[in-house]
């Protein structure tokens, strides 16, 4: 997830070479996608595993995808945010069907498992939002509410509380995670928009710390 200097990169003129198109939107969208159809179901919402097959294509290919055509922009931050959280549902994904499907050899403990996995990408998406606040108010926003999300579903995985609906860290998480959805949702619309009428219409912000050196 992600956008480079508070706006899209569509926004920019470019006069060298014609560079592929912005995939900051599609990369956003396919997050929020995700993200939502997990957290309806970890809120007590939706059905079970009705996120898997979402994880793997949606969040999971797609997202690793525009993480590549990023890479293509020489966008440093979408790039290495979009590969890194496809690479986690893609993860994440087949996980689940290891264990729906019975492919976990039974002598395996995989107790807090999935609570580990996610301390690992707590720790990259705490630097992310360091890096966020260099960006724009949005980044800070929808990555501020995914660690927030992240830290309620460790603590639920941790203590070992089942997906009920119930009074709990991981229905909390799933709330948090319904807000996180909406904040990339936002995002991705926004620069979709912004990049079609090539000015910044809908609202992104500013960086909130700005340490670029001057030119």
């Amino acid at each position: 997830m992600g956008i480079e200097d508070g706006v899209s990169d569509d926004i920019r003129v470019v006069t060298e070479k014609s560079l592929p198109a912005d995939a900051s939107a599609f990369g956003l969208g396919a997050f929020a996608g995700t993200m939502f159809i997990l957290s309806s179901y970890l809120a007590g919402w939706a059905p079970d595993v009705t996120w898997v097959t979402v994880a793997l294509f949606y969040g999971g290919l797609g997202q690793f995808v525009a993480g590549m055509w990023q890479y293509k922009r020489n966008c440093v931050f979408s790039s290495t945010s979009f590969s890194t959280y496809g690479c986690f549902w893609l993860s994440l994904g087949l996980f689940y069907c290891f264990k729906l499907w019975g492919w976990m050899p039974r002598d395996y403990d995989v107790s807090g498992a999935e609570a580990w996995f996610l301390v690992a990408f707590l720790l990259f998406n705490t630097y992310m939002l360091a890096a966020a606040f260099t960006l724009s108010v949005v980044n800070v926003v929808v990555f501020g509410l995914y660690e927030l999300t992240l830290v309620l579903l460790i603590i639920g995985d941790f203590k070992g509380q089942p997906v009920d609906g119930g009074a709990s860290w991981i229905t909390a998480g799933g709330y948090v995670g319904v807000f996180t959805s909406v904040a990339a949702w936002y995002a991705s619309f926004a620069v979709l928009f912004n990049g079609m009428v090539n000015r910044e219409i809908m609202y992104l912000g500013k960086p909130l710390i700005n340490i670029k050196k001057e030119e």
